[in-house]
């Protein structure tokens, strides 16, 4: 197996020097609107579209019905995709979110079967909200992670920052801190500028087993999906 698992994405694999270690969880952080599902989603659609390779959804947060309406970016024929099984969704509402913890077997028997290779969790929100208090959290989440490694898939698990992220200079964070247990962590975020203006910007914080270009970029989100820009 190739030791990058490309994303696909304009500019982010340059930052990434290649893109991501294959078999590698990485968190993608960042407040609400940043494009964190956007990045999600295209990291899969590229990979089935791209490099050949078959992408799991697993749709925490949002149904996959209600993905297909909030994603109607241009060329991202995500209906065919699913079709043809290159794409694939797995639903867990609210009052079915523990069972991702219980199906483990069953989720690793999909991937194994349909060969898939790329996964986004989306979002880690719900499951953190199962657990009774931090200690059970930190143990639950280490669980989920380990799991996840052994189905050796590139894995994305999106993530909300919290209120205060950032605001006295420091490392952002999420609320739960699913990003200590990963390998890697993008940041994703949208600052005012001179003209009042929101920019958007990314930062890969963390990649273990790489070596990426650690400052923020200027990214935009535009009819395509997502593009980062590189000098």
């Amino acid at each position: 197996m190739n030791d990058k698992c490309k994303t696909g994405i304009t500019g982010l694999d340059k930052v990434l020097r290649g893109g991501l270690p294959s078999g590698s969880i990485s968190t993608i952080s960042g407040p609400t609107g940043s494009g964190r599902s956007t990045l999600a989603l295209q990291f899969l659609l590229n990979g089935a579209k791209k490099y050949d390779e078959t992408g799991l959804y697993v749709a925490i947060e949002e149904s996959h019905e209600q993905i297909y309406r909030n994603m109607k970016y241009s060329g991202w024929d995500l209906e065919e995709l699913e079709r043809s099984k290159k794409l694939l969704f797995l639903d867990y509402p609210p009052h079915e979110v523990d069972q991702f913890r219980t199906q483990n077997s069953a989720i690793r028997e999909l991937v194994e079967t349909m060969g898939i290779t790329r996964m986004v969790i989306d979002s880690i929100m719900p499951i953190a909200l199962l657990f009774p208090n931090d200690d059970e959290r930190k143990r639950g989440f280490l669980e989920i992670v380990n799991s996840i490694r052994k189905w050796g898939t590139t894995t994305m698990i999106v993530a909300e920052e919290h209120p205060s992220s950032g605001k006295t200079g420091n490392l952002p964070r999420t609320n739960y801190e699913i990003e200590s247990l990963s390998d890697g962590w993008v940041h994703l975020d949208y600052r005012i500028g001179k003209k009042e203006e929101r920019k958007r910007g990314i930062e890969v914080l963390k990649m273990k087993g790489a070596n990426p270009m650690m400052k923020r970029f200027p990214m935009e989100i535009y009819s395509k999906g997502i593009s980062v820009k590189v000098k």
